[in-house]
């Protein structure tokens, strides 16, 4: 009888850590806050964690949007409960990202009780550690921290002022949700550029680019998601423009996971998953060297096309969903000892 395969035991654990949860027979609420403009990462991240709960069948998470938030077809808690009134000191949990603190601190209510509400804080930047941002000064708030890469954690303990546990969760991936990957025959973009976030260098580069390659074309502005995966999808190669300092890099790890050969220049928070000539190549985030990296993906043999490509999906293995919710919910199964 040959070995049972690793997810096999991955979604075994999650059953067992959801049966485990079941066994307090009271419901406990938990509730997020969103202010929601346009889709982005960050929010589906935290849609992910929604969903982890919502898995359990015991804890009951619960939305609330902010008055100005867009509730369109590509919020994906459309079809989800939602709070019509924003009360965070009748919760049983809170769970906050980013901005959230400042929809909870200016309550007086929540105020008088939150020391015993607990507080699951998902940190998704680098920018928490960042004495001039202003979510620096949330990082005094008592809560349980998630980091979505060990840099992340790594930068907010530096500060010194983390009031509370941390623990390191790599982002997982839905890969239920990506298309079905094209065979290279079918693939007809040669450079895709993913410059959403720098999109002055981006559109320079295909400028600078467009003689060496047959297609190429610039993601300038944010699309819908379907259509952005589409175009993942029939990509070659895919040249990734994060901010030069990110906590986690989410499309690289989508476009490695659609069998492209990626190109993205080291951001801090891609280091656990772009390994340079090995799932990608990782220039310096410095134009001459993201240039130098596009020749050398073009000088690849097709042997080590296919073994780049390889080494990345099995990298993609490593940040599964349901490791994610794995590790989250072996949290939310300590919170009694954590708070």
């Amino acid at each position: 009888m040959g070995l049972l395969p690793f997810p096999f035991f991955t979604n075994m654990l999650v059953k067992f850590l959801n049966t485990l949860l079941k066994l307090n027979t009271k419901p406990r609420h938990v509730f997020f806050y969103r202010d929601y403009q346009r889709f982005q990462g960050g929010h589906l991240k935290v849609w992910n964690y929604f969903n982890h709960l919502q898995s359990t069948n015991i804890y009951l998470p619960h939305i609330y949007f902010s008055p100005n938030s867009l509730e369109d077809a590509s919020n994906p808690w459309n079809s989800s409960s939602k709070l019509t009134q924003w009360q965070p000191e009748t919760a049983d949990i809170l769970f906050l990202a980013g901005l959230d603190w400042g929809a909870v601190l200016n309550h007086p209510a929540y105020l008088a009780r939150k020391d015993k509400i607990p507080v699951i804080n998902l940190i998704q930047g680098l920018s928490h550690a960042d004495p001039k941002d202003i979510k620096f000064k949330f990082l005094r708030e008592r809560a349980i921290r998630i980091c979505v890469s060990q840099q992340v954690t790594d930068a907010i303990k530096a500060t010194g002022q983390v009031n509370g546990p941390i623990f390191t969760i790599p982002n997982g991936i839905d890969l239920s949700s990506l298309p079905q990957v094209l065979d290279d025959a079918k693939k007809n973009i040669d450079l895709l550029i993913v410059a959403i976030k720098k999109p002055q260098l981006g559109l320079g580069l295909e400028q600078q680019l467009k003689n060496k390659y047959v297609t190429i074309k610039t993601i300038s502005s944010l699309l819908p998601r379907a259509e952005f995966l589409s175009l993942l999808n029939q990509a070659k190669q895919v040249l990734c423009l994060p901010h030069v300092a990110e906590g986690f890099y989410l499309p690289a790890l989508e476009a490695m996971a659609l069998g492209a050969i990626v190109i993205c220049p080291d951001c801090i928070g891609n280091r656990s998953f772009c390994l340079d000539q090995h799932t990608c190549l990782l220039p310096n985030y410095e134009i001459t060297d993201i240039l130098q990296a596009l020749d050398r993906a073009n000088a690849l043999t097709e042997q080590q096309r296919q073994m780049i490509i390889k080494n990345a999906k099995q990298q993609i293995q490593m940040h599964s969903l349901e490791q994610e919710a794995q590790q989250f919910l072996a949290i939310m199964r300590d919170l009694p000892s954590l708070w």
